[in-house]
Order: C-alpha cells, then structure tokens, then sequence
C-alpha cells in the first residue's frame, strides 16, 4: 500500500499541474473582495487589509459574487491555469461564468482525492459505475456469443443479468491461479496510472479499486471462456492461458479506467 501510494505520489509531481488537495474556492458573497495574482497565486483582499494568497495548483474552480473585483492579471492567470470561474448574484444564482479555451486534464488519481474526501455521493456513483460495468461484461460476452453463432437466449441473459449486474454473482470456469495472474496484471496497470488500489470516503466506505477492477476481468474472463478450461490443471497451461488473455486483459482495463475518469469528471463537476 505504502509503495503504491508512493508511485502515484511520484506520478503527480512529475506532472506537476496541480495539487492533488485542489479545491473549489468559495469567495464570501456579504464581503467586497478584491483578486489579484503573483504569477502562481491567487491574492483574495479583504478590506480590513487581511490577505489570502493560493496557490492556483490548489484551485479547481471559483465561485464569486458579483462585487468580487478581478485584476486582469489573475483572469488571465485562472484561463492559463484552466480554472473556470462563476459569479453569483445576490440571490444566489449563476450571472455568468468565465470559460478557458482549453479545459485542464484531471488525473484520475487526483479526482478520486478529491471526490473521496469532499462528496458524500460519490460510494454511490461508484456502485453505479460498478454496476454500469458488469452490464457492459455481460454485453461483449452476449456480442462474442452471436459471433460464434451462439447467440444468447432471452431467458439466459435475464437470468446472467439479474445475477451479475446486480448481484455481482458469476459461475467460475477457470482455475483459480489465473485469478492471480489476473489480480497482478490490474496491480501493474493501476500502479503504472499512478493510481491506489483503495479509496476511503467520507462515509468511511472504501473504493477498493484493485479488488472490483480484478473482479470484472475475472467475470469476463469466465464468461467468454466459458466451459472449455474446465479441464486445465497443470500450471504450465493456466500460464499460457493467461498470456493469450492478457492484452486483451489490458485492454479491459483500460476501458474501464477510462469510463471511471468520465464518471468521476462529471461528479467533479457536478
């Protein structure tokens, strides 16, 4: 755990775009505030002369009121940045918004900081997403089946969907070291993402990445696979399996990083 969360720690200073604490900054409404900026930071002055500055790394995007005064210099410097900025009236609603041309990239590492420590939504948009996955398994296998000409029966697929997609339950077809060879194949990719494989929320529920990641290739590795490993004992053989497997492994991997960085940037900005 220590060395994954090393890696990804490594991974973002390396980037070096932004911090992975990066927050929403709210500027009192009751209070005239004036923004300026020294090039890396944000400067918020109150009019008792009190003064915050911030490090626009930490920034994900400003929220105003519409007597905040902005310096020329620190718009430009949040459009740089890829900050986006709202200013909000009196009673509270949206007047407008400042778009930069070119959004930023959030890393899925520091998106899943974030919504894990700041939205007490975001366990169930994960199940949700979970759930959304195990659905598309269940899809490439009834696809591969009418390729082979097997074509999933209605009662067969109402039957794998109530069981998988919302019971997360799958017959196992193939010998349990290729479970293993699976679980390190999802270990390498999430460490090579600079990702972890667990996130706790603030519910105190955790987002075990490695664990639910590994469980999808395994269900569709069951699934496509279906009966004909049945008869593997041999380790020599469950290895060689494998390696047919794992590029196309990888690839479900990736695919389903990919759908949880979308997940996760719509509930960021939500």
């Amino acid at each position: 755990m220590l060395k994954t969360r090393n890696a990804a720690q490594a991974v973002r200073s390396a980037q070096a775009t932004r911090s992975c604490d990066a927050r929403t900054l709210y500027l009192a409404p009751t209070t005239p505030l004036r923004v300026s900026s020294t090039g890396e930071a944000l400067v918020v002055s109150q009019p008792d002369g009190r003064v915050m500055r911030l490090p626009v790394a930490r920034v994900l995007r400003v929220v105003c009121a519409d007597s905040t005064e902005w310096s020329g210099a620190a718009l430009s410097l949040c459009l740089q940045r890829g900050i986006s900025i709202t200013w909000l009236n009196h009673q509270g609603e949206a007047e407008g918004h400042l778009w930069p041309c070119s959004q930023r990239r959030v890393a899925l590492d520091d998106a899943l900081d974030i919504l894990a420590a700041d939205s007490p939504d975001w366990s169930a948009h994960y199940t949700n997403w979970l759930r959304h996955q195990r659905q598309g398994v269940l899809k490439r296998w009834s696809a591969q089946r009418s390729a082979a000409g097997q074509p999933v029966a209605v009662g067969e697929w109402e039957r794998a969907k109530q069981s998988y997609v919302y019971r997360a339950e799958i017959g196992v077809h193939l010998p349990l070291p290729l479970h293993g060879m699976a679980a390190a194949l999802v270990a390498s990719r999430l460490n090579e993402s600079g990702l972890q494989p667990h996130y706790w929320c603030t519910v105190g529920e955790p987002v075990a990445l490695a664990a639910d990641l590994t469980a999808l290739v395994w269900a569709e590795m069951n699934l496509c696979t279906g009966t004909l490993a049945d008869a593997i004992e041999q380790p020599a053989e469950t290895a060689t399996l494998f390696e047919r497997w794992s590029l196309t492994c990888a690839g479900i991997i990736h695919e389903h990083l990919a759908h949880l960085h979308g997940q996760a940037l719509r509930a960021l900005a939500s």
